[in-house]
């Protein structure tokens, strides 16, 4: 699938740094030593190997980071600062891009660090934080997944066709066990966080009910926090696009430069299938796709090819190339047509089946399981 990515996730967040930040502390590591300051969190500890060295403090947004603080550790790596913490949020302490951890921090917290400077990630330890704890956690879980991933990597970077098989039916069932473990860590604590930062790693479809408990545990609670806000949306545009849901209303401009509508199609079951001539998974499923249409388009099932496509001549030729005789619709907008947030969409190629009154029957049917679909509904 080729992916576009909605929201700017911790994952990103995890390894991006700002340019610059703000120098607020007095770097002397004596914080300590003085009172804390109301609505702040103190935030200490030691970088091992890290000797007068500067560590950057950002909050985390979901399309941004802000610097709030810069720190120097003393000559045995030690530092301490008070951050102010408007409201609970994820937080980042980082060297450079490339070495940071997140944390989960709270108004009025003291926290302890320490982790060795040669790789904070895989050695911090964090005191006095909860949330910042689950998180760690969290990012154990992900981690035995990440390792296989980058077996199945190595085998397809040497083209190993026995070790790429043995590769993925590992990962397989690694990322089996770790929807497991996943859904575990969500039900120990759903008005969390660290519980919303988790559900990132299930399928919105398929666990749909785990996204609606962690927004319906937190609301009321973290209100304002700008991960929550838009998972909140997601999680609310995700139940108007469920199975037994009204189609959302499309309407485009055809080839023609004539509008047409879902709705226009209504009395027949349709395949919405969104594509892109630039999109090579696309284009590799359209033989599949032409062979049904072939076989059931005389029983009642037509589709509507929405493209993602910027470029008109493009476009066309993929459809004639491909021979895609059915009806075709687009804005020419690429990630920017009106179709991307209506639909959710974060990866095409993308399909919906939807039954005569406009209902969504199913959603990314592709290949034997289309057919299957059709099949069971033609037949």
């Amino acid at each position: 699938m080729m992916i576009k990515n909605k929201f700017l996730t911790l994952a990103v967040l995890a390894l991006v740094l700002a340019a610059c930040a703000n120098d607020q502390s007095n770097g002397n590591g004596d914080h300590d030593n003085t009172e804390q300051a109301e609505g702040t969190t103190r935030i200490s500890g030691l970088l091992k190997g890290a000797k007068s060295i500067p560590v950057y403090f950002e909050k985390l947004n979901a399309n941004s980071i802000d610097p709030i603080d810069t720190v120097m550790t003393d000559e045995n790596g030690t530092f301490s600062t008070d951050l102010l913490i408007e409201q609970l949020g994820f937080y980042r302490l980082a060297l450079n891009e490339q070495n940071a951890c997140v944390l989960i921090l709270e108004p009025g917290g003291k926290v302890e660090l320490n982790a060795d400077v040669s790789n904070i990630y895989e050695t911090y330890k964090v005191i006095g934080s909860e949330e910042s704890q689950r998180l760690k956690d969290l990012n154990e879980i992900l981690g035995k997944r990440d390792s296989v991933g980058m077996a199945v990597q190595d085998a397809q970077m040497t083209q190993n066709k026995e070790k790429f098989e043995s590769a993925m039916a590992a990962y397989q069932a690694i990322q089996v066990d770790m929807v497991d473990d996943i859904k575990k860590f969500i039900d120990e604590k759903p008005a969390s966080l660290s519980s919303l930062a988790a559900i990132q790693n299930l399928d919105s479809d398929a666990d749909l009910e785990y996204y609606k408990k962690v927004v319906d545990a937190l609301e009321g609670k973290v209100e304002g926090n700008d991960f929550y806000e838009a998972m909140k949306f997601q999680v609310e545009k995700s139940q108007t696009l469920a199975v037994g849901s009204e189609a959302p209303e499309i309407a485009l401009p055809q080839p023609n430069g004539q509008e047409l509508k879902l709705s226009d199609l209504r009395g027949q079951y349709v395949l919405v299938d969104f594509w892109a001539s630039w999109c090579g998974p696309c284009r590799r499923e359209n033989p599949n796709v032409v062979r049904v249409y072939e076989k059931y388009h005389d029983k009642g099932f037509e589709i509507l090819g929405v493209s993602l496509d910027k470029n008109s001549k493009a476009w066309l030729q993929a459809i004639e190339q491909d021979g895609l005789k059915w009806k075709h619709i687009s804005d020419l907008k690429y990630w920017k047509s009106e179709v991307v947030p209506e639909y959710q969409i974060q990866g095409i190629p993308l399909t919906y089946l939807i039954d005569p009154e406009g209902k969504i029957v199913a959603k990314n049917l592709r290949g034997s399981a289309l057919e299957e679909k059709l099949a069971e509904i033609y037949n």
